[in-house]
């Protein structure tokens, strides 16, 4: 029988990334990309795309009667937090009552299925001050609407796991970047900034804000890498476990800027923007991906340089 593998938010950055390894992984699976209406459909041979508005609790309903899925990832999230914070509202009906339309509605058609929530590791907030290195034990402590909708998500699927036939995994994967990732997140804020000066579109200078905290890039493919090692190896996951995803370095957002600036042959001035600076940003956040690591022997196979040069590339490519 052909399985099934519902992914939502098919159609943003990590989706789109993650899209053409799950063929490989899964050669003989039906996959169905889902997407806002607002959302353009980017059409890969292999995939079924279909609109869904996930807060709609009737057509999430009707979707899931129909496809069926043996396999959902849920990557549909207001995911930008100066955005989740200008519109909380949206955010938590995303973010939380999407993922509980979701949940219900496969939990009430009670057949098999592998229910893969990918949170975030902003929802440790808080504890990264009082810890060296967080793990899947480190207590919840958001500081935006963005991190308390995505960790009252992560609590809400593992409350689901015991229903229906359900298999619950909660994935908490740590800051990653890579081609296509929209320009108000920082790696890619600061690559498109130089292109512009190298393509003349503005004067030899950039602003950043804060550069002084740490945080464990990793490119996005080693983050899709991981949720498709976590969907092979589900039968030896016990419902509900959470893993972390997250490279073993802390790397200072001033060295980012640093590493861009060098791979260009201009002189760039760096101005601080104190619009730019985050009131509630933490200054170091690291984790642990041990337990990722001993259940599915996964690891980054990206380096930072090579990140970076992907993000550059692809705002030099542009037209």
């Amino acid at each position: 029988m052909t399985n099934v593998i519902l992914v939502t938010g098919a159609t943003g950055f990590v989706g789109t990334a993650l899209l053409p390894k799950l063929a490989i992984a899964f050669p003989d699976a039906e996959i169905i990309g889902l997407a806002h209406k607002t959302r353009a459909i980017n059409v890969l041979e292999s995939v079924d795309y279909r609109i869904c508005n996930l807060t709609d609790t009737e057509q999430v309903r009707h979707l899931i009667e129909r496809v069926k899925p043996d396999y959902v990832i849920n990557l549909a999230a207001i995911s930008h937090i100066p955005t989740a914070c200008k519109n909380p509202e949206l955010t938590w009906n995303v973010n939380l009552y999407g993922v509980l339309n979701l949940l219900n509605a496969l939990s009430s058609i009670n057949i098999p299925c592998t229910f893969l929530q990918v949170g975030s590791s902003d929802c440790y907030g808080q504890s990264f001050a009082d810890n060296e290195s967080v793990d899947e034990n480190t207590a919840f402590m958001p500081m935006n609407p963005y991190s308390a909708s995505k960790a009252a998500a992560d609590l809400a699927a593992f409350s689901y796991r015991h229903k229906g036939q359900l298999k619950i995994i909660r994935a908490r994967p740590f800051n990653h970047s890579g081609a296509g990732q929209p320009d108000d997140f920082v790696i890619p804020a600061f690559a498109k900034q130089i292109v512009n000066v190298e393509k003349g579109l503005q004067p030899p200078e950039i602003t950043v804000g804060n550069l002084t905290a740490e945080r464990c890039f990793l490119h996005v493919d080693d983050v899709v890498d991981a949720y498709i090692s976590l969907l092979l190896a589900h039968q030896k996951i016990e419902s509900g476990d959470a893993f972390n995803i997250v490279s073993d370095q802390a790397t200072a957002i001033q060295s980012i800027l640093d590493g861009l600036l060098k791979k260009s042959s201009l002189n760039i001035s760096v101005l601080h923007d104190p619009e730019k600076q985050r009131p509630s940003d933490i200054p170091r956040a690291k984790g642990s991906a041990d337990k990722l690591k001993q259940l599915t022997q996964w690891a980054p196979k990206v380096t930072i340089d090579q990140l970076l040069d992907d993000v550059l590339t692809s705002f030099r490519q542009e037209n």
